[in-house]
């Protein structure tokens, strides 16, 4: 062989290696960039990790209206917070005038719950204006895949059944969630339920449509979801002055302690900056053992815009435990050991919000999902002796909002959606079996 010859073999060599570099980074980026600028694409992907069912039965647990208008704000920007106020209130929005701790920068959720319509295009695949969000929880999660906004059928109080404009997991993006989905569309006003005019969702049900919606279960079983449905509370814009039991606030759906486990309590890299990890190892360390999860009917907030904090248990939660004589214990105390016929039980404080820090203040951001863990040590004897959970939302205990809510300082005149009204749920005991499932 030739030099030359030799040198013309090098050089194909070459060419084919360059083109083959070139092919795989354009498919690289390529990828990188649908990531970035598709991020509903990510959340559509069936990536279930240790993700909590809450019945051995698919079924729908809860739905109903948690606000309206504030989804698709035009024109709301970090920099002109003045103008994005106006526009905010303008549509009955929220808004908190923010103190941070020195080097903390607020993002908008720090100031209000509202959305832009960019935001719910990036997050849902189309943008919406001026819209409604209704939570809707189930059972078992959802494969994200099968969710379109054509699987569910809102009826109204007057007969109308109403088409949700977009449907995503969000923000129940951790891959051990995703057992809620959040609607947004048209679905009602703010009158008083009791009052000429008041247009509310009564029932929303999951009907057949090209990708019918599918959910996974703890033994490997997927299930179609149509037909499910839920009958609603009614209109969350409830009077101030009724008694508390009426409130039209968020509630909770169910309930259910297991063993801790950080499997699956993380997500797509996109939305972790800021937000993961906030499981209860990576704020309690070894001190978390047991977990005990609350399935929430909407972004349970203190006042509608502030994110909960991780040392709040004792203002909203309170957990009942029975001992083998029958008798009551309420535990009513974070970081304080009660006994229950010799065993320990001590809660550590509250995780799946936001990272851990030192201190929280007004700008702590935390993900405003439909899960909040309860992170508990001691001895199993007692943690088997848990049965319900409660947030009393009275006295001293405080009500929590939907992200409808007033804010720090509501403005006169404008109707907000209403606490939540005393809250006691039954605990599923899922300490031999934890009912989580993996997909694929």
């Amino acid at each position: 062989m030739s030099w030359w010859s030799a040198r013309s073999r090098v050089t194909q060599v070459v060419l084919i290696v360059m083109a083959t570099v070139a092919i795989v980074a354009t498919i690289v980026i390529a990828r990188l960039v649908s990531i970035v600028s598709e991020p509903s694409a990510v959340l559509r992907e069936d990536t279930l990790i240790a993700a909590d069912a809450w019945d051995p039965e698919p079924k729908m647990l809860a739905a109903g209206l948690g606000f309206t208008n504030i989804i698709g704000i035009p024109g709301l920007s970090l920099d002109d917070l003045e103008g994005t106020r106006t526009q905010v209130r303008l549509a009955g929005g929220a808004w908190n005038d923010v103190t941070c701790t020195a080097g903390d920068e607020p993002s908008l959720s720090s100031y209000t719950s509202a959305a832009a319509p960019e935001a719910i295009e990036a997050l849902y695949g189309a943008p919406v204006y001026y819209s409604d969000g209704l939570p809707i929880e189930f059972s078992w999660p959802v494969l994200p895949s099968t969710l379109q906004p054509d699987d569910f059928a809102v009826t109204l109080n007057d007969g109308a059944v109403v088409t949700p404009l977009v449907a995503a997991v969000w923000p129940n993006f951790e891959y051990n969630e995703r057992s809620t989905v959040v609607i947004f569309g048209y679905f009602g006003n703010r009158l008083p339920p009791s009052s000429a005019g008041a247009i509310y969702p009564i029932r929303v049900e999951v009907g057949p449509s090209q990708t019918p919606l599918r959910l996974a279960g703890p033994q490997g079983e997927v299930v179609d979801a149509v037909g499910m449905s839920a009958e609603t509370r009614g209109s969350p814009y409830t009077d101030p002055d009724v008694a508390p039991q009426d409130r039209g606030g968020p509630i909770l759906a169910a309930a259910k302690i297991t063993r801790y486990s950080s499997e699956g309590d993380e997500g797509p890299r996109l939305f972790s900056p800021g937000l993961l990890p906030n499981h209860g190892e990576a704020l309690y360390g070894e001190r978390a053992q047991y977990r005990l999860r609350v399935l929430t009917t909407g972004g349970m907030t203190p006042d509608g815009v502030r994110g909960m904090h991780p040392d709040e248990f004792e203002r909203f939660f309170r957990v009942i435990a029975v001992d083998s004589s029958g008798a009551e214990i309420e535990i009513t105390e974070a970081g304080v050991d009660y006994e229950i016929d010799g065993a320990r039980l001590r809660v550590e404080g509250l995780a799946d919000l936001g990272l851990r820090q030192d201190t929280y203040d007004e700008c702590y951001s935390e993900d405003k999902d439909n899960q909040i863990d309860i992170i508990l040590s001691g001895d199993e004897a007692a943690m088997r002796a848990i049965t319900r959970v409660q947030m009393p939302s009275t006295g001293e205990y405080s009500p929590v909002y939907n992200p409808g809510g007033p804010g720090a300082v509501p403005m006169p005149d404008v109707r907000y959606s209403a606490p939540s009204p005393p809250i006691d749920v039954e605990v599923y005991q899922g300490l031999d079996d934890p009912l989580q499932v993996t997909y694929p």
